[in-house]
C-alpha cells in the first residue's frame, strides 16, 4: 500500500512539520496527518487484507502505533477512532510501555523537528524565520537516549515504519547512522520518502 512494497522491511517517512508543546509534552500535527494516510492507504489495500487475514492471532494481525510524547499518543488515539479498524487492529502505546513487546508491523512517530509551532494552525512566516518559516528547535528531547531509541526500533518483526524529522534526528550520530543504513543503495529492504514525495 502506498509506498510499502513486499521488499520494504525499513520506511523512513521524512516529515518537516514542526513540533508544538503542549504542557509538558510534545505532539506534532504533521505527523499525525502523515500515519492517518498511511493507515487509510493501508486498511484499502486488498494485498494487506490478505496478510492480515493469513494471521490467527490478535497481536500477529496488530499494528503497534509508537512515540516518545504522550500528548501525541492521545492524538493518534483521537486519530484511529476515526477509521474503520475492523481488520486492522492497532495497539497505541508509549515506547517505554512497549519494552518486551513486539509486533509484526511498528509505525514510530518521532515528534521532534528542527522546528517549532506554538499554534496548531499557524502558518510559517518566511519574512521573520526566512529559513524555516518558523523558529528554530534543536532538542531532542527523550529521544536523546540511545535506550529508548534502541527500544523504539526493535519492537517490529516485519516491518518498521519510522515518521521523524531526518534534519533534526540526524544531528545525533547514532540517528545518523540508522538514515544511513536505510538509506543505503545496497540494503533493497530499505526505503526513504519525504512528507512532500508522499503528497503531504
Amino acid at each position: 500500500a502506498g509506498p510499502i512494497s513486499p521488499d520494504t522491511h525499513v520506511l523512513w517517512i521524512d516529515s518537516s512539520s514542526p513540533e508544538m508543546l503542549d504542557g509538558t509534552s510534545r505532539v506534532n500535527y504533521g505527523e499525525v496527518k502523515i500515519i492517518k494516510k498511511l493507515l487509510t492507504e493501508l486498511y484499502e489495500s486488498e494485498s494487506f487484507r490478505q496478510y492480515t487475514d493469513s494471521w490467527t492471532n490478535i497481536e500477529d494481525k496488530q499494528i503497534g502505533l509508537i512515540s516518545f510524547y504522550g500528548k501525541q499518543l492521545r492524538l493518534l488515539q483521537e486519530m484511529t477512532r476515526d477509521l474503520n479498524t475492523s481488520h486492522m487492529p492497532i495497539r497505541v502505546s508509549t515506547v517505554d510501555r512497549f519494552q518486551g513487546m513486539e509486533r509484526n508491523i511498528i509505525i514510530v512517530s518521532m515528534v521532534r523537528s528542527h522546528c517549532i509551532q506554538t499554534e496548531k494552525e499557524q502558518k510559517p512566516n518566511f519574512d521573520k524565520y526566512p529559513e524555516f518559516g518558523y523558529p528554530d528547535q534543536k532538542d531532542l528531547g527523550f529521544a536523546q537516549s540511545p535506550n529508548r531509541l534502541n527500544v523504539a526500533l526493535s519492537r517490529a518483526r516485519r516491518l518498521l515504519i519510522i515518521v521523524g524529522n531526518s534534519k533534526l534526528f540526524r544531528t545525533m550520530d547514532i540517528y545518523d547512522n540508522v538514515y544511513k543504513t536505510i538509506s543505503d543503495p545496497q540494503n533493497k529492504y530499505g526505503k526513504i520518502i519525504t512528507a512532500q514525495e508522499y503528497g503531504l
